[in-house]
């Protein structure tokens, strides 16, 4: 065999290495949902912002944690703490906001002293049901059906 044949096939499998690389990341969306746009970034501190919940600040930016595309949404407000018809008002504005594909929502939220507020600790008493796999003390991380879920459970919707 020669070297020029040799390089060739060197080049078509490699050409088809890449090429099956690229078709099993673009299968599981993980490159789609990484380059997808929106107006999340603006739309939803927006509407935090106008919603009457005491939101003195606001972010929300994308995220990639391995395979799992989601949504960091960040909150401050002007009180000690929040309720469930304030989380279930933050959550009805990110899902109405959020024009992503994700498959997760971070969600965080502080008080006027900078503190974080135990998001999951409400969530639990108002949907005991719910399984926060990962969430913790200053961070609750959900999917958009738990989300729902909460905000049916408060305001039965």
């Amino acid at each position: 065999m020669s070297d020029r044949s040799t390089s060739r096939r060197l080049r078509v499998l490699g050409i088809g290495v890449i090429a099956a690389v690229g078709m099993a990341l673009a299968g599981c969306g993980v490159i789609t949902k990484e380059l997808a746009d929106g107006d999340f970034a603006e739309t939803i501190p927006a509407a935090l912002a106008e919603s009457g919940r005491g939101v003195t600040d606001s972010f929300a930016a994308k995220g990639l944690d391995g395979f799992t595309f989601y949504l960091d949404v960040g909150i401050d407000v002007d009180r000690e703490t929040i309720d469930e018809n304030d989380l279930a008002a933050f959550l009805r504005v990110i899902l109405a906001e959020n024009d992503l594909p994700t498959d997760e929502i971070r969600m965080s939220v502080q008080n006027a002293d900078g503190d974080f507020i135990d998001l999951e600790q409400i969530a639990v008493q108002v949907s005991p049901d719910l399984e926060l796999f990962g969430s913790s003390e200053t961070t609750l991380l959900l999917d958009s059906d738990d989300a729902r879920t909460i905000i049916e459970a408060v305001w039965g919707e």
